[in-house]
C-alpha cells in the first residue's frame, strides 16, 4: 500500500480532526457531569447539616435517630472548641477514627466551613456549621460526615460510557471516513488518469463531470484543454500543409518556367514576357507568404517597434481604399466609405495601414459579389473603423477561433483563394498592441463587419 495516496491523506486529516473533536467533547461532557454530581452532592449535605443544625437547636430527635435515618455521622462541639456528643446515655463519641480535617475556629467564630477528603480509599464530605442556640450556649458547632461514595461510582461509570460511546463512534467513523475520502479522491485519481493520458497524446480522452463543485469545474477544464489541444494540433498540422502547398506552388511555378527560359525553349518574345510576369508574380506571393511568418513571429516574441504618434484616420483610411481599388474593382465589387468627423488616433500610422490593408483584402478576397465598406465613426471617446462585406459569412461555432494562428474558416476554399490563415492573427496582435479592440459580428449567408477601436485624441495638441 502507498501511504501517499491522496485518500489515506484524507482519511486521516479527517480523522485526526474527529479524533481532537470528540477528545474536547468527552472533557466537556465530563466536567459537566462531574461538576452536575459535585454541586449536587454539597447542596444536599449542607441542606442536611442546616436541617440537624436547626434539629438541635430545637432538640426534636435523638441524634443516634438522626443519623441511622440519614446516613451520616454527627459531632458537636462545645464553647471551648472540644467535641462533645449528646444522646440520651451520655455515652461521649470519639473522633479519633478521622483524619485531622476539623476547623473548630472557623465554628467558634460563626463561621460556615466545608472539606472534600480521603479517608480508607473513599471520598467523604465533611460540613461545619455554626449553632446558635440562646437556651442552650455550651453547643457552638455541627459537623456532619457524609459518604461521596455514590457520587464518585456515578462519575465512574459516566466516565465509562463516554469511553465505550467513543470507541464505538471512532469504529463508526473509521468506516464513514474510508468511504468519504475515496469517494472524494476517485474523482482526482480519475482526472490524474486523463491529464497523464493527454500528455501522452490521447487528446480525445474525455472525463465526466460528476458534479458542479471545483472538482467537477477541474474536469470540465481538463476536458477543455484536451478539446483545445487536439484542435491546436489540428490546425498546426493543416498548417503545415498549407504552407507546404503555398510554399510549394510558387516554388514549382518558378523553378519550371525558369529552367524553360534557361534552356532558350522558348522564342516568342511575348511568351517569354507571360513567362516572367508569372515568375514575378510568383516570388512576389513567396515573398508575402514569408513575410506574414516572420511578421508573427516577431510580434510574438515582443520584438516589433512601434512609432506611435496621433494621426488622422481618415486619410490613411483613404490610401489604404486606393491600394485595394483594383482588386476589388477585378471582381466587380463596390468599394464604398463613409466618415463621420474623429479625433484623431494614437497609433502607429504604418501598423494601422497594415491593419486595415489586412481587413480589406480579407474583405476583397472573400466576396464573391456585392461590396465591401469602410466606416468611421465616434462613439464615446473612441473612434471605430468598421469593414463590412457581403461575403457567404463564418458559423457562430467559427467566430472564437478566427484570430487564432493556422486557423482558416472553409478550408478547402480558403486555400483556393490563398493566404496562409495568418493574417488576423496578426491584425489582434498589433491592434492589442496599439491599446485598440477588435470584434467580429458575421451571419452565414449575409456578411461579416470587423470592428476595429482605438482611444481618440486630439489632432491639434
Amino acid at each position: 500500500m502507498k501511504w501517499n495516496r491522496i485518500y489515506l491523506k484524507l482519511g486521516c486529516t479527517i480523522f485526526g480532526l474527529f479524533m481532537v473533536i470528540l477528545l474536547l467533547l468527552g472533557v466537556v461532557i465530563n466536567q459537566i457531569f462531574t461538576s452536575f454530581y459535585s454541586t449536587q452532592a454539597h447542596e444536599e449535605a449542607n441542606e442536611l447539616a442546616a436541617h440537624l443544625s436547626s434539629m438541635l437547636e430545637e432538640r426534636v430527635i435523638p441524634f443516634e435517630t438522626m443519623e441511622e435515618f440519614t446516613g451520616v455521622e454527627i459531632y458537636l462541639i462545645n464553647n471551648k472548641g472540644e467535641f462533645t456528643y449528646l444522646s440520651d446515655d451520655g455515652n461521649d463519641r470519639s473522633v479519633q477514627q478521622w483524619p485531622e480535617v476539623w476547623s473548630n475556629e472557623d465554628l467558634l467564630e460563626g463561621r460556615k466551613f466545608e472539606k472534600e477528603f480521603m479517608y480508607q480509599n473513599q471520598l467523604y464530605l465533611l460540613h461545619g456549621i455554626p449553632v446558635n442556640n440562646p437556651s442552650d450556649s455550651t453547643i457552638k458547632g455541627i459537623y456532619v460526615i457524609s459518604s461521596l461514595e455514590s457520587m464518585k461510582n456515578s462519575i465512574l461509570t459516566i466516565r465509562w460510557l463516554l469511553v465505550l460511546a467513543g470507541v464505538g463512534t471512532l469504529i463508526l467513523a473509521l468506516g464513514c471516513i474510508f468511504i468519504l475520502s475515496k469517494k472524494l479522491s476517485n474523482p482526482l485519481v480519475k482526472i490524474e488518469e486523463a491529464t497523464r493520458k493527454i500528455a501522452k497524446g490521447e487528446l480525445d480522452t474525455r472525463l465526466q463531470v460528476p458534479s458542479k463543485d471545483e472538482v467537477g469545474s477541474l474536469a470540465q477544464a481538463i476536458n477543455d484543454l484536451a478539446k483545445e489541444l487536439k484542435r491546436y494540433r489540428d490546425t498546426r498540422s493543416e498548417f503545415f500543409a498549407n504552407i507546404s502547398h503555398e510554399l510549394r506552388t510558387p516554388v514549382t511555378y518558378m523553378q519550371g518556367y525558369a529552367n524553360i527560359l534557361s534552356k532558350g525553349y522558348v522564342e516568342d518574345e511575348a511568351e517569354q514576357q507571360k513567362y516572367l510576369h508569372i515568375i514575378s508574380e510568383e516570388s512576389h506571393r513567396l515573398t508575402v507568404i514569408i513575410n506574414d511568418l516572420f511578421e508573427l513571429a516577431k510580434i510574438e516574441e515582443g520584438k516589433i517597434e512601434l512609432n506611435m504618434e496621433l494621426t488622422d484616420p481618415a486619410e490613411i483610411i483613404r490610401r489604404s481604399m486606393d491600394k485595394v481599388r483594383l482588386k476589388a474593382q477585378e471582381k466587380e465589387l463596390e468599394l464604398s466609405s463613409h466618415f463621420e468627423k474623429v479625433s484623431s488616433f494614437y497609433v502607429d500610422p504604418i501598423r494601422f495601414e497594415q491593419i486595415l490593408l489586412n481587413l480589406l483584402e480579407n474583405a476583397i478576397r472573400y466576396t464573391a459579389t456585392g461590396s465591401v465598406r469602410i466606416t468611421l465613426t465616434q462613439e464615446d471617446r473612441q473612434g471605430i473603423v468598421a469593414i463590412s462585406d457581403s461575403g457567404p459569412g463564418i458559423p457562430k461555432d467559427e467566430l472564437p477561433y478566427i484570430f487564432e494562428r493556422f486557423y482558416r474558416v472553409e478550408k478547402s476554399r480558403s486555400r483556393q483563394l490563398g493566404g496562409t490563415g495568418l493574417g488576423l492573427s496578426i491584425v489582434q496582435h498589433l491592434v492589442q498592441l496599439q491599446g485598440g479592440k477588435i470584434e467580429v459580428e458575421s451571419e452565414v449567408g449575409r456578411g461579416t463587419v470587423f470592428k476595429v477601436m482605438f482611444p481618440i485624441g486630439d489632432l491639434n495638441s
